[in-house]
C-alpha cells in the first residue's frame, strides 16, 4: 500500500511538472510574486519575463513598460525581491541561471546606458548627464539602500564566470556616485575586479566589464590607493591595454586614467613602460601595424592627458613621439577623439619652449 502511495505521488508529481501553464501578464508586479516561488523553473521563468519588460525598446526610444518595471521595482517593493534572489536564502535557493537573469534586471533598472564610459567623459566635460531618466536613479538608490552591494560583490567571486561578468556590469551601473563606489571598494570589490580580469578562464566579455567596473569604482580617492596596496597597474596593463579587444582595451585604458590621479600608480605606470604602451594604441605613427579604433583612441588620450601633469610622463610622451601620434588622432572623424587628444598635446606642451610651441601648433592646423 505504501509502495503504492509512493508511485501516485510520483505520477501526480510528474504530471504537475508537466502541465503547461499558458499565461499573459500585464503588469510586472505580477512577476514579482512569482519570483517568490519556492520552485527554480517557476522563478526562471518569471525572472526572465520581468527583464523582458526591460529588454524591449532601443536606445533613445525606451517604451513606457520600462518605466512601469522601474516603478514597480523601485516603488512596489521588486527590489528587496531581486536582492534576495541573489542570495542563499532566495526563495528558489541559490541558483546561477536566476542570478545572472537578475543581476541583468537590476543593471538595467539602475539604466545600464549610464554606465558607458563616454557618457562619463561627457559628465566630466560639464555636458548635462541623463542619470535619472525613466527612475534609473530611484532604482540605483534603492538597491543601495536595501543593501544590493554586498551580493553584487560577492558574485564576483562566482565560479559561473557568467555570473561573476554580470555582476561586475551591474557594479559598473551602479558606482556612479562616490558613496557607492567607497561602498564597493570597502566590500572588497577592487581586489574581486583585478582577480576577475586575471582569471585565465574569463573570455574578453567577462574581462571587459570588470574592466568597465573598475573605471568607475576607480574614480574613488580611497579605491585608486587600494589599487596601488594591491599592484593593480600591472593588471590594468598586462590583461587591459595588452588584450586582443578594443572593448577592453578602451575602459581598461579609462580605468588606468582615473588610477594615475595617484602618485604611485603613476609611478607603476612609468616603471611598467605604460606610457610606450598608450601611445602604440593610438595606433597613430607611420610604423604601427594596429588597426585604428576611435573608442580606444578616446580613452587612451585621456589617459595620457591625465599623464601629462607629472613632467617626467611628459618628457617620455615627447621622447617616443607621442606628440606626433597625438597630432595624427586630430584628423580622427569623431570629435570625441579629436577633443582628447587636443587636451593631451595641451598638457604635453606645458613646459616647452616658445619655438617648440610654434612647431606643435603647426603640426595640430594641418591635422585639421
Amino acid at each position: 500500500l505504501k509502495m503504492a502511495e509512493d508511485e501516485a505521488k510520483q505520477e501526480g508529481s510528474s504530471r504537475m511538472a508537466q502541465l503547461p501553464l499558458p499565461v499573459t501578464v500585464e503588469q510586472p508586479g505580477t512577476l514579482i510574486m512569482l519570483l517568490q516561488s519556492p520552485e527554480q523553473p517557476v522563478t526562471l521563468s518569471a525572472a526572465k519575463a520581468l527583464y523582458q519588460f526591460a529588454k524591449d525598446g532601443g536606445e533613445g526610444n525606451e517604451p513606457e513598460i520600462i518605466m512601469h518595471l522601474r516603478g514597480a521595482l523601485g516603488d512596489g517593493g521588486g527590489i528587496p525581491v531581486v536582492i534576495k534572489l541573489l542570495t542563499k536564502e532566495a526563495w528558489c535557493g541559490a541558483d546561477f541561471e536566476v542570478q545572472a537573469v537578475c543581476l541583468n534586471i537590476l543593471s538595467r533598472c539602475a539604466g545600464e546606458a549610464v554606465a558607458d564610459g563616454r557618457l562619463i567623459l561627457r559628465k566630466r566635460n560639464g555636458e548635462s548627464c541623463q542619470a535619472d531618466k525613466n527612475g534609473e536613479e530611484k532604482c540605483r538608490l534603492k538597491t543601495v539602500e536595501l543593501g544590493g552591494l554586498k551580493p553584487m560583490v560577492e558574485h564576483l567571486k562566482s565560479e559561473e564566470l557568467d555570473v561573476a561578468g554580470k555582476a561586475a556590469y551591474c557594479i559598473a551601473c551602479h558606482a556612479l556616485d562616490s558613496p557607492v563606489r567607497l561602498g564597493i571598494h570597502i566590500l572588497g570589490g577592487v581586489a574581486l575586479l583585478l582577480q576577475l580580469m586575471s582569471n585565465k578562464n574569463a573570455d574578453d566579455g567577462v574581462v571587459n566589464q570588470a574592466a568597465l567596473a573598475l573605471s568607475t569604482v576607480l574614480q574613488h580617492v580611497e579605491a585608486k590607493d587600494e589599487l596601488y596596496r594591491l599592484k593593480g597597474m600591472k593588471v590594468l596593463i598586462d590583461q587591459g591595454l595588452m588584450s586582443d579587444s578594443v572593448d577592453v582595451q578602451e575602459n581598461a585604458a579609462r580605468a588606468l586614467a582615473y588610477a594615475i590621479e595617484q602618485e604611485g600608480n603613476l609611478k607603476d605606470l612609468r616603471r611598467l613602460e605604460g606610457i610606450d604602451k598608450l601611445i602604440e594604441m593610438l595606433a597613430a605613427l607611420p610604423d604601427t601595424d594596429r588597426v585604428p579604433n576611435d573608442k580606444v583612441r578616446q580613452s587612451v588620450s585621456f589617459a595620457l592627458s591625465l599623464s601629462a601633469f607629472d613632467s617626467e610622463c611628459r618628457t617620455e610622451i615627447r621622447m617616443k613621439e607621442g606628440l606626433r601620434a597625438l597630432s595624427n588622432c586630430l584628423a580622427s572623424e569623431e570629435a570625441r577623439v579629436q577633443e582628447e587628444a587636443l587636451m593631451a598635446l595641451a598638457n604635453c606642451a606645458f613646459d616647452i619652449p616658445c619655438k617648440q610651441v610654434r612647431k606643435l601648433e603647426n603640426a595640430i592646423m594641418r591635422n585639421k
